[in-house]
């Protein structure tokens, strides 16, 4: 995935007409006129260690008809998926006199005790979720820096303790909102009490989310992690389309995906790097950042095949995944 690979295969397509070097080994190919790669004897397009389709010496953009091949040629339509309602969602709130005790983030064993009672109603929804939110928050009484900070810490704490009674660790995301989102008046000691709580929002399958599916060609220049211009637009339409749920978001997820073409943890990080781009995105356009969730999958969940030039094309894609509020 180097430079250095790139630049060599470069160099060696313009060089070569019966066979290509990638990584150390040599593939039979021949140029073809019409679709301007080279392809192998069995016809299939010859790649590049990188992953580049090889130009023929009579490439240009007007035969360059190979899906798969040089971004600008894919499907840049986005999907949107609208959820199925809210059955699927499971929300839990613990109040944090049950589990803290004052100004600590560190669970009293009378709290994992009353998380434990959950545990047994809803063992199977836990331990099968699509995801686990944990979001953590306070009353609007001292420094809102320090409000925000514990809710965080404390969030993190459910969070650790959940993946030791059976949640997977890999599908437990936290979030700490300090005083925003309060559901009773600060003004008495009552109802400060009630804003100081942990939540945990069980998904059960992704449909139950609203999402918008970006093709990472859409978005990106080839292994880039900067979005276009002509993403921008494309991201700027769909947002305003999505504001309503942004709006009312419990928290936002926005995960990067790539084929398996290429090394695993150069793809993982630039599954990150997209992940973050299209999250500040949405940071800039308004949408708070204490409810967005960035993350980079890499190649561990495609949604086709990755035999295909078309299934790779599939693959490689920023979910933007929106979770309402359930009251």
């Amino acid at each position: 995935m180097t430079t250095f690979n790139m630049k060599l295969t470069s160099l060696l397509a313009g060089c070569l007409t019966t066979g290509i070097l990638i990584s150390g080994t040599t593939v039979a190919g021949s140029r073809d006129s019409t679709t301007g790669y080279t392809s192998d004897s069995r016809g299939n397009i010859v790649r590049s260690g990188a992953g580049d389709c090889v130009h023929s010496g009579s490439f240009s953009k007007d035969n360059a008809t190979i899906v798969g091949c040089d971004d600008y040629q894919l499907d840049t339509s986005v999907t949107i998926i609208k959820g199925e309602g809210l059955d699927a969602i499971t929300m839990i709130s613990f109040p944090q006199a049950e589990l803290f005790a004052f100004d600590s983030d560190k669970m009293t064993d009378a709290g994992k005790a009353y998380i434990d009672g959950y545990r047994d109603e809803l063992g199977n929804d836990l331990a099968q979720a699509y995801s686990v939110t944990v979001i953590g928050y306070t009353d609007s009484t001292g420094d809102a820096d320090y409000n925000m900070g514990l809710s965080k810490r404390r969030a993190d704490a459910v969070g650790e303790y959940l993946s030791t009674i059976g949640v997977p660790a890999d599908k437990i995301r936290t979030l700490g909102r300090g005083e925003n989102d309060p559901i009773a008046s600060n003004d008495t000691k009552e109802s400060r009490a009630q804003n100081r709580r942990v939540e945990a929002i069980v998904v059960g399958q992704p449909r139950a989310l609203d999402a918008m599916i970006f093709p990472s060609v859409a978005l990106f220049e080839r292994r880039s992690a900067a979005v276009t211009g002509q993403g921008e637009k494309l991201l700027r339409q769909n947002m305003q389309d999505a504001r309503e749920q942004l709006k009312r978001a419990a928290y936002i997820e926005v995960v990067g995906h790539t084929d398996d073409v290429g090394d695993d943890s150069y793809n993982l990080d630039l599954s990150q790097q997209r992940a973050e781009a299209v999250g500040q995105y949405l940071v800039d356009a308004g949408v708070d950042p204490s409810k967005i969730i960035m993350f980079g999958a890499g190649e561990s969940s495609p949604i086709a095949s990755n035999a295909t030039d078309e299934g790779r094309a599939e693959n490689r894609r920023v979910e933007v995944l929106v979770l309402g509020r359930t009251r």
